[in-house]
């Protein structure tokens, strides 16, 4: 376990070393912004015990993850569990579209490198979001498009606005999905959470909104069939900011509770909690690194700048200097 834990820190600390080697100091400081954002991102975006784990993004597939101790199923799993075999049953063995794929998508549709320091986030939406579209329990609704776009909203503030543009209808289009439409849902979302209050939302969860994003809610806690994913967690996450609840263990479990998510005991940990509240601890992390890498990246910037601006100033000077002199 902690070869398996330690493996991409160590990985991390041996490519900065050949950075601070091979490249100059403003290189290898951009470089070390770029690797705080992959390390954290590799630990964050790791799924639990028995999930799936995605591969480097060249190899773009997907594999089991290391076996974990079994926690014993109840007997209402298990009735679930044959209710899924019932109803998914005749979809074994079929074909199930690779990450590849989505993958190949993406590159032709934005045609250019992503920037260094977004690499990882783009990998992680892309194959997080393709995993849910191809599971055959998943199916679009309002919490999913929020929280894919209040994602990338997040993690990609920085970046240019044209580019920035590029990149997202990229995304969906290599995830098959219309990107305004995912936008105008994201924005329903937000605007049906604005004014309203944490209790309020827990009545849209027990059935007392009737209107799209209310449905969706109900959804979550009352359909048998509904699929959570990170995407589901992040658009919940986004409506909790918008009515006023800080994000943090006692909020995510307070709401896991109102929609009766199930809790799973950690085998490493011995800690049970939701998959939505593991989440949220994962977001605060992922999002507090972000900041710190675009801080150090605008840093690094703003002195780069400054050294172009004190050695036009010396030309512009010398210039003068030589101007003034007699031939």
């Amino acid at each position: 376990i902690l070869n398996h834990l330690e493996r991409p820190k160590l990985v991390a600390k041996a490519l900065l070393q050949i950075y601070f080697t091979m490249f100059s100091s403003r290189k290898a400081v951009l470089a070390l912004a770029a690797a705080a954002v992959v390390v954290d991102q590799a630990a964050a975006f790791a799924p639990a015990a028995g999930s799936l784990r995605l591969r480097a993004p060249h190899q773009a597939a997907c594999q089991s993850a290391a076996p974990t101790r079994v926690v014993a199923a109840n007997a209402a799993t298990s009735i679930k569990m044959d209710t899924m075999g019932e109803k998914y049953g005749h979809l074994r063995g079929a074909d199930v579209e690779p990450c590849g794929a989505a993958v190949e998508r993406f590159y032709k549709l934005f045609g250019k490198p992503v920037p260094f320091v977004f690499r990882s986030a783009t990998n992680e939406i892309l194959y997080m979001s393709h995993l849910d579209t191809v599971n055959a329990r998943w199916s679009y609704d309002l919490l999913w498009a929020a929280g894919l776009y209040s994602t990338f909203d997040l993690f990609f503030a920085a970046i240019e606005e044209k580019t920035r543009g590029q990149l997202f209808n990229a995304l969906m289009g290599a995830l098959k999905q219309d990107p305004e439409k995912i936008k105008a849902d994201a924005m329903m979302v937000v605007d049906w959470a604005k004014g309203k209050s944490e209790a309020d939302v827990v009545a849209a969860i027990n059935g007392g909104d009737t209107s799209p994003v209310g449905q969706a809610l109900s959804a979550s806690k009352n359909d048998v069939d509904f699929f959570y994913s990170r995407n589901t967690g992040a658009g919940l996450i986004k409506m909790m900011q918008v009515v006023g609840v800080e994000p943090n263990s006692e909020s995510a479990a307070r709401w896991a509770g109102a929609i009766g998510f199930t809790q799973k005991t950690s085998a490493i940990t011995d800690m049970s909690m939701s998959k939505f509240e593991a989440d949220v601890g994962i977001f605060l992390s992922s999002v507090e690194r972000m900041q710190q890498a675009m801080q150090m990246f605008a840093d690094v910037e703003a002195r780069e700048k400054k050294k172009v601006a004190e050695k036009l100033a010396e030309k512009a000077a010398k210039a003068a200097e030589d101007a003034a002199t007699p031939a």
